[in-house]
């Protein structure tokens, strides 16, 4: 199928009668098309309806066919711009500040999604991020069972400090090399969504493809109603609460109350109130409604529906100024509550700046009035964010998330792909930007195979057979230990590896230099946006540069000692800091590694260990947080690896 009859049938799905030419949203003021390849461009309009279009000088027409689409194809265009692109039908569109150049998709989870102004370095590099020819696009967040026509209702950006500073940051730094290394416009469209598994991002075929996947179809097999009904559209909730008091930490004294509504506001007796996220639950309201508890008053209510996209949050700040309160003397909160739905209670604190707040289990509601009792020491953070003490004498408040009685909405296998991926696959792209794998780290082996399904199903749907996939392999997370050992993170930087070197067309850039063991959020972006565009500037625009830190090539026992070369040397290999080599482990047939001694030589490093006397295998940075300083002199860190293939932690 080519990507006109894609385009068609994608925007040919749930049609009515159009009167006017429409474009999806993703075709519109300030877009770039990619250079150097037919330029698709699609839309609805009445059914045999004479639809002409014209960019840049090229002509062409199509008539609407019965299900009320139409498609053309135009001649390449070279970089340049801006462009008026006009769409006439009985009436037309025009799209203005169309420009030609190189467009690439940015996908994953939060680490592709964290924002330039959340960035090392944001100070400086968002009064800086002023590019007229970067033009961005976010697609919305949706979750869906069928191949969808359109995004959800969004537009492109021209670069501005204002706009990249929400953006992504490494998709901003990426698109910012290539601007500035080849003069061309550059467009980025982020469409990534925090804490999804790999698996939501696949084409279905391609998850059909082989027994290997069978387990992640199986998961989502045999969905129940509600299930079905959360991913395909939305489902109700309804949520009163009422009396929030703090509870004494010694018994003999009195609580104290913290709001009952009794007169009609959600002031809180400390100074501050309560608020709710309207932008992120458009279709759940926050009121108060009365009677409260006690069949008297009034009660806060949240009540609505929402889809998975959709998070409902109430907000009670103890001071309005966001100051915090000493809440030393108190044992925890208990608040009343009843309806229909779940919720979770977040304490707020304001050395905690990633949302990993202390917070207590989801819970379900009744239909009656139930007291609900928050202890402070049981609190715990989820362990994704920065780990850190609790404040008890200093919090800023408390949220509490509004849940169906889902809870957290569950994703299907490929329910991203077809929401947020293809309703822009009937148009050209140069290449893909994936940073993903923190939620499958325990699955590492099976991501051998969900890594190269993804890649191949989005070839395959979308045509580009020579579509570009640069991948971020994780950073360095977690735990440092002192002697070697498995890791599931050294796993699935593994998988990302292998799929280097067995899928064609694959780019591989190292961070293992950049994470934080304690942050599963590193805030150093811009390296990682660099070592992107480094790899595509040398393998995809064929610019003579070394692209790539030092990769595993070979290995060759010489008695006590294995010789292990290694591809992309580059100027020379080096230790980094001008010291001794780091993060090298050798293991005889007892397969029991022990750490080793490294020395430089010429594309090689010879290992020994005066433990492992027969070395039948070397490791390199295998762990979370491993110790590790092999780098070219390019500046380029070397890929972790490992010479055996023995069982490991993640299956096999």
């Amino acid at each position: 199928m080519s990507r006109l009859a894609i385009g068609l049938c994608l925007f040919g799905l749930g049609l009515c009668c159009w009167a006017d030419p429409v474009l999806p949203s993703f075709l519109g003021d300030h877009m770039v098309l990619q250079q150097g390849r037919e330029i698709h461009l699609w839309g609805k309009a009445d059914a045999g309806e004479t639809v002409s279009v014209s960019l840049a000088g090229r002509v062409a027409t199509a008539t609407t066919d019965p299900q009320n689409h139409w498609s053309v194809q135009l001649p390449a265009l070279t970089a340049g711009g801006p462009f008026t692109l006009t769409i006439r039908g009985k009436k037309h569109i025009v799209i203005k500040d169309v420009m030609i150049g190189e467009v690439w998709i940015a996908s994953g989870q939060s680490n592709m999604t964290f924002s330039l102004d959340s960035a090392e370095g944001a100070a400086t590099e968002v009064p800086k991020a002023d590019y007229p020819q970067i033009r961005l696009f976010t697609v919305p967040r949706k979750i869906a069972l069928s191949p969808q026509e359109d995004t959800i209702p969004a537009h492109w950006e021209v670069c501005t400090p204002d706009t990249a500073k929400g953006f992504s940051a490494v998709a901003y730094f990426f698109a910012r090399e290539i601007h500035r290394k080849l003069n061309v416009p550059v467009g980025v469209i982020e469409s990534a969504w925090p804490g999804t598994a790999i698996e939501d991002w696949i084409a279905p075929g391609a998850l059909q493809a082989g027994p290997d996947l069978a387990p992640v179809l199986e998961e989502w097999k045999h969905p129940t109603p509600d299930e079905k009904k959360s991913a395909e559209s939305s489902l109700p909730l309804q949520l009163e609460f009422d009396d929030f008091e703090l509870i004494p930490a010694d018994a003999g004294s009195p609580g104290k109350m913290l709001a009952n509504f009794d007169d009609g506001t959600s002031r809180i007796s400390t100074g501050g109130s309560f608020s709710y996220g309207w932008a992120d639950s458009p279709d759940a309201l926050f009121d108060l409604t009365s009677p409260g508890r006690g069949a008297s008053g009034f009660a806060a209510r949240v009540a609505g529906r929402l889809d998975g996209t959709q998070g409902s949050t109430l907000t009670a700040r103890y001071k309005l100024d966001r100051a915090p309160v000493d809440l030393s003397s108190y044992a925890g909160i208990r608040f009343w509550v009843r309806g229909y739905g779940a919720f979770r209670f977040r304490s707020k604190q304001p050395t905690v700046t990633d949302w990993d707040d202390y917070a207590a289990p989801a819970q379900k509601a009744t239909s009656d009035w139930q007291p609900v009792t928050v202890i402070f020491r049981d609190l715990r953070q989820d362990g994704w964010g920065v780990t850190l003490p609790f404040t008890q004498n200093a919090l800023s408040g408390f949220t509490i998330e509004s849940l169906t009685t889902l809870g957290d909405t569950p994703i299907p296998a490929s329910g991203l792909y077809e929401g947020m991926i293809t309703p822009l696959i009937a148009s050209a792209f140069r290449g893909v930007l994936w940073y993903q794998g923190e939620s499958n780290a325990l699955k590492a082996h099976q991501y051998r195979k969900l890594l190269p399904a993804l890649i191949n199903g989005w070839r395959e749907a979308s045509h580009q057979y020579d579509l570009e996939f640069l991948i971020v392999q994780l950073p360095n997370h977690g735990a440092v230990r002192n002697e070697p050992g498995e890791s599931a993170w050294a796993e699935l930087r593994e998988a990302q590896l292998l799929t280097l070197q067995h899928v064609p067309r694959i780019g591989l850039a190292v961070t293992i230099d950049v994470g934080d063991p304690k942050d599963l959020h590193p805030h150093r972006k811009l390296e990682v946006g660099q070592r992107l565009a480094l790899w595509a500037e040398g393998t995809v625009y064929k610019q003579p540069i070394e692209y790539s830190g030092p990769l595993y090539d070979s290995m060759k026992i010489e008695g006590s000692e294995i010789r292990v070369r290694f591809t992309h040397a580059g100027s020379g290999l080096e230790a980094r800091d001008g010291g001794e080599l780091q993060g090298f482990a050798l293991a005889g047939a007892d397969r029991k590694f022990y750490w080793a001694e490294g020395r430089v030589d010429g594309d090689a490093v010879v290992v020994s260990s005066r433990d492992v006397p027969s070395p039948l295998a070397v490791r390199y940075a295998w762990g979370d947080s491993p110790r590790c300083n092999l780098f070219n002199r390019d500046g380029l860190p070397a890929s972790p690896f490992r010479t055996d293939d023995w069982p490991g932690i993640t299956g096999q």
